[in-house]
């Protein structure tokens, strides 16, 4: 479960994934998301101690929507480009276009769904305006230290609609100019006065600004020493089950009890070092979405070992799997060397901002 954050735009050559967190409770209760099960492919199983069998049949969805694209007839000069449409890209290129800055968004797929699911602080999504794209809230969180110790914390958690959100970002990037081209970036110059980026298509596109928002696996930005990162590391299923423990007002956000492994002792060996938590939302009583996570280690925790982990503590939960409708996978770099920065780019945000 990726988080977003409340954007603050720089002028650096790359963006993280947008994320966010900080403060306050509403009294509701959790509006769960009406999912049409009847018409998904869902993997179902009768091993319902184990969901490693489950493979989800959903398919990659992408949005009808109609946004502006970039012409090649027009002079392919930009204040500013973003590679990239994700939460982050799109953020950006919205947040800017309000100024009346010209933009342009690069990405191979602009209107393909993002694969993973995002939780928010609900009060940070309200000082956004972005409180409609939220389709669960809980007004409590809660977190499992140990099987003696629980911390409940007096703040609304929500989930992000993905689907409401993208439309909303692209609606806005629209109405306020932003152009779209479908490629890949191959390269990126620099030079005295303006960059450019050339894509796979043989289109070159010129501005006085260039944002990498495309991900961690970018090969486009520069650090000052070589990377070496911890990674987070999670696997998450948006799952029917016959029941479950959780309740429906209390989302929770981190459970660090190692007791399901008391029969495993290499997982459990393995957990003292690099320990994994579960993540829960619980929409009603047979849906639920669940995440096992490692925050962070190094080197990083395999998939596999992940997924042992989850196994061993849903069985231990009571919780059985009767169909996967969605899962994810998430590995985000933690840490590392800071960006290089570049006195010129520095300049030309300057310019194109004022």
């Amino acid at each position: 479960m990726a988080s977003l954050l409340k954007l603050t735009p720089s002028p650096l050559l790359s963006t993280s994934n947008l994320c966010s967190f900080p403060a306050k409770t509403p009294t509701w209760h959790p509006i769960p998301h009406t999912f049409r099960i009847k018409d998904r492919q869902i993997a179902q199983s009768s091993k319902f101690d184990s969901f490693l069998d489950l493979e989800p049949k959903s398919k990659p969805e992408s949005l009808n929507f109609d946004i502006p694209w970039f012409n090649q007839a027009d002079r392919p000069k930009f204040d500013v480009v973003v590679i990239g449409a994700g939460p982050a890209g799109l953020r950006l290129a919205e947040q800017v276009s309000r100024r009346g800055i010209k933009v342009c968004c690069l990405d191979p797929s602009p209107l393909s769904m993002w694969p993973n699911n995002y939780g928010v602080w609900v009060d940070e999504f309200e000082s956004l305006g972005l409180e409609d794209c939220l389709d669960a809230k809980w007004p409590i969180t809660c977190v499992h230290i140990n099987d003696r110790k629980t911390k409940y914390l007096d703040r609304a958690y929500g989930r992000v609609n993905r689907k409401d959100l993208k439309l909303r970002l692209l609606s806005e990037c629209a109405t306020h100019g932003v152009r779209f081209h479908t490629a890949k970036v191959w390269k990126v110059n620099h030079e005295e006065f303006e960059s450019s980026v050339l894509c796979d298509d043989g289109t070159e596109l010129r501005a006085s600004l260039i944002v990498d928002a495309s991900g961690f696996g970018s090969t486009f930005t520069e650090y000052d020493k070589p990377r070496n990162p911890g990674f987070q590391i999670a696997h998450g299923i948006l799952a029917e089950v016959d029941e479950h423990p959780f309740d429906l007002d209390k989302m929770v956000l981190m459970d660090w009890r190692d007791s399901h492994l008391g029969n495993e002792p290499q997982l459990r060996a393995s957990n003292s070092k690099f320990p994994t938590f579960l993540y829960a939302m619980p929409f009603d009583s047979k849906l639920v979405f669940l995440e096992e996570t490692s925050l962070v280690s190094r080197p990083v925790l395999s998939y596999a070992e992940v997924k042992r982990r989850m196994v061993a503590r849903l069985r231990q939960l009571g919780i059985r799997v009767r169909a996967v409708i969605e899962d994810e996978k998430c590995l985000i770099p933690m840490g590392g060397p800071l960006l290089q920065l570049a006195t010129q780019l520095f300049r030309q945000w300057r310019l194109a901002l004022w």
